[in-house]
């Protein structure tokens, strides 16, 4: 059947949009919050491409090329597990991995993503002692120092290295010599820092990173980062 004004059969398209009026032209999103990042083409490009069989040689070549240069990227000599999660599913692994109920742990708390730590530990059970800064700031490593002198028994201090909340740039490296001669562990949120922000892992002495795919690394949300040290 024609149309009564156009001449074309009913439910053809004109152009761009159907008669219906709906645009068939697919819009392009400018992402303007701290993350997820904008995706480069080129990675947009490479996950269009047909899929390797999980147990093929050639995905085993690629799967151990990729796990060296996430060690390159951490800077460190373990491994580092790659969960199906978000970064917030990395810091949650971080902390249900390395601690139990009832532990006592060290919160720096100068922003937003902070106050998901203390979330988190609370949701566990852990006994949190927080230490604040307003946001913009940071915490002196001498006011760890004196946190962990006058509460015997911290199993861990977690912290975020940016916190993306405010842009502060926390001082990681100082608290891991605060926490290199204790019995604590350093967990380090670097979602929004690792691949911008040099974090030497083991030449820091930083016991615990977690990251995720969709900030500095500029790739699709969905990966989580974990790296663990020995101790």
């Amino acid at each position: 059947m024609l149309g009564r004004r156009t001449g074309r059969p009913r439910g053809s398209l004109t152009g761009a949009h159907s008669n219906r009026g709906r645009s068939l032209v697919m819009k392009k999103y400018q992402l303007m919050a701290p993350g997820p990042t904008p995706v480069p083409s080129e990675v947009l490009l490479a996950m269009a491409r047909p899929i390797i069989h999980h147990r093929a040689a050639e995905y085993d070549a690629l799967f151990r090329e990729v796990r060296e240069a996430l060690k390159r990227l951490v800077q460190t000599r373990e491994d580092v597990l790659t969960p199906a999660c978000t970064g917030t599913g990395a810091m949650e692994a971080a902390v249900s991995n390395t601690l139990s109920a009832g532990d006592r742990v060290i919160v720096v708390n100068a922003g937003a993503f902070a106050q998901r730590w203390l979330a988190i530990c609370k949701a566990y059970g852990l006994n949190v002692v927080e230490l604040e800064a307003p946001h913009g700031e940071t915490v002196a490593a001498a006011r760890i120092a004196e946190a962990l002198r006058t509460n015997p028994g911290v199993k861990a201090v977690l912290v975020q290295h940016s916190e993306s909340s405010t842009g502060v740039l926390h001082d990681v490296r100082a608290y891991a010599q605060v926490t290199g001669g204790t019995e604590a562990i350093l967990i380090v949120d670097a979602v929004s820092s690792l691949g911008i922000a040099d974090l030497p892992m083991d030449a820091w002495g930083i016991d615990v990173i977690v990251s995720a795919s969709q900030k500095g690394l500029m790739l699709p949300p969905g990966l989580g980062l974990l790296a663990l040290s020995e101790k």
